[in-house]
């Protein structure tokens, strides 16, 4: 999910009154129909290059709407249910996201039970999870924005619990998870355990840096991000030339510009900061 940024109530009446009256008069086919075109109308509003988040969550909601009819168990109810607890996040409307996530989480949940149940392949059961992580550290990340770190924390480790139960998954994902977690314990005052957080993913993203199989955007995405929060950490409790040495290290590995302001919040290298109390 960093991951991974309504007044709708005549808009959401209109499509549902759209929807009923064609089911009425194509029952058999309504459904998928609709469902694939609210889909990609919403998918054509997001994608624009200043997204309409009104206009995209209106047909989501619409999409939802017809998705339900598969079951709550079909893969479209779920993907849409995603869809639209990110554009919430993205708007910043974490309150409303976290309801969608949840939900999203228990769904998810319910799939790996069930996986598990009729003995489907490992692989199935590895892939099922690591949705069901994206959707945990997405929930987290909404708790963050509403500045409740303990729940934000206890979901990140949710998530790398589960992918412990995989095996050695040494990932992207995993890294990401790790740094995130390791932000908000430097929130919470934990520094001892943020810092060995970071190692860890830091030692991950060197051995991934190579890796054909990582998408390129998505790890330098998740190495800036630890780079400047490890950097900043470090920096900030007085040990600013090892933060200058880890930060030119990372941009060396990265192809980065010397100069800081090639790096998003460029502001977290100026002189070290104080750090927040411990539970603020």
């Amino acid at each position: 999910m960093k991951s991974r940024v309504k007044p709708l109530a005549r808009c959401f009446c209109l499509a549902f009154s759209l929807t009923a009256s064609v089911q009425w008069i194509l029952p058999s086919i309504a459904a998928p129909t609709l469902y694939d075109d609210y889909s990609k109308k919403a998918k054509e509003y997001m994608d624009q290059r200043h997204s309409r988040f009104p206009e995209a969550e209106k047909f989501l909601r619409a999409a939802l709407f017809q998705a339900k009819r598969f079951g709550t168990d079909d893969r479209r109810y779920r993907t849409t249910l995603r869809d639209l607890a990110e554009l919430n996040y993205q708007k910043a409307d974490f309150r409303d996201a976290i309801p969608l996530f949840t939900q999203s989480i228990a769904l998810s949940q319910r799939a790996v039970s069930k996986l598990k149940s009729r003995h489907a392949s490992q692989a199935e059961i590895a892939e099922e999870t690591r949705e069901w992580v994206a959707d945990l550290a997405d929930l987290a990340d909404c708790y963050r924005g509403t500045s409740k770190y303990q729940q934000a924390a206890a979901n990140y480790h949710r998530g790398l619990n589960l992918l412990d139960s995989l095996g050695k998954e040494n990932t992207l994902q995993r890294a990401e998870l790790e740094s995130e977690l390791a932000d908000v314990y430097t929130v919470l005052g934990k520094y001892q355990e943020a810092e060995k957080l970071y190692e860890k993913a830091m030692a991950r993203l060197a051995e991934k840096k190579n890796d054909p199989k990582v998408d390129k955007r998505s790890f330098e995405s998740v190495s800036i991000d630890t780079l400047q929060d490890y950097a900043m950490l470090l920096r900030s409790t007085n040990r600013v030339k090892q933060g200058d040495e880890l930060l030119s290290e990372m941009r060396k590995m990265l192809g980065l510009p010397e100069h800081p302001a090639t790096i998003r919040d460029a502001h977290a290298f100026d002189d070290a900061k104080k750090l927040p109390e411990a539970g603020q």
